[in-house]
């Protein structure tokens, strides 16, 4: 802001007359106004003559610009800090971005891998389960159907999506060779995923898809995780294949 320069009186008396009289009141009236001042100055300059009206312009001037030049470089010097302050925040922030996106990239890779390396081994494992020539079923604790090889679906005529996630008691072991229910509560293999103990019947019966049932033996054994029981595992056979 424009402050009004701090002129000597003895300069405007000196300034000479009538000259000295019209600078002292414009110098007075340009508070605030300062393009009033720089322009009558000159014309009383020239008015009133001599070396003192001269050198009262200098000063006044120079007092000015270095007010100005000063302004000027404190605004400079605050613009510079703040711009410099951005900058450090915004570099940080990108900084703090790039460690975060590169450790994401990280865990989805590992992820990807370890997806892989489960496919795998399922793959692994049904290609072993379907080399056995006996029937095996893979059941979680409330007696679903969570695995099958192809021996079993080929003996029991389902397709494996069919079994799966199925309850196997009410599908293939719902009733005896007479025709009378079989209680659930009485199913060696329910027994085996409850009591945690191995199972083995023979003369016992499944039954197939079209309705048709064949003589099994079997062997339901517990599946444990951490000392939990998680479900069985039963291996069979067709016992019409072994007479």
């Amino acid at each position: 802001m424009w402050e009004k320069p701090n002129i000597p009186l003895g300069l405007l008396t000196l300034s000479g007359g009538l000259a000295g009289v019209i600078l002292l009141i414009a110098w007075r009236s340009a508070v605030g106004a300062p393009n009033l001042l720089l322009i009558l100055l000159p014309p009383i300059i020239v008015f009133g003559g001599g070396l003192a009206g001269i050198l009262l312009l200098r000063n006044s001037l120079q007092q000015s610009v270095t007010r100005l030049n000063q302004e000027l470089n404190e605004e400079r010097r605050l613009r510079l800090e703040v711009q410099s302050q951005c900058e450090e925040t915004i570099a940080k922030r990108i900084f703090e971005l790039q460690v975060a996106n590169g450790a994401l990239n990280r865990e989805i890779a590992e992820r990807i891998q370890a997806e892989g390396e489960v496919r795998e081994l399922q793959k692994q494992l049904q290609l072993i389960l379907d080399s056995a020539g006996e029937g095996i079923l893979g059941l979680d604790n409330k007696g679903r159907v969570v695995f099958i090889n192809r021996a079993a679906a080929l003996m029991l005529g389902w397709e494996p999506e069919e079994l799966i996630g199925n309850t196997h008691h009410q599908l293939i072991h719902h009733h005896h060779a007479d025709g009378t229910p079989h209680p659930e509560e009485e199913c060696p293999i329910y027994m085996a995923y409850r009591d945690g103990l191995v199972h083995f019947r023979t003369g016992d019966v499944f039954w197939c898809k079209n309705g048709t049932s064949f003589p099994v033996e079997y062997v339901s054994t517990p599946i444990r995780d951490r000392g939990m029981l998680t479900g069985a595992v039963v291996v069979f056979r067709d016992m019409n294949t072994f007479l």
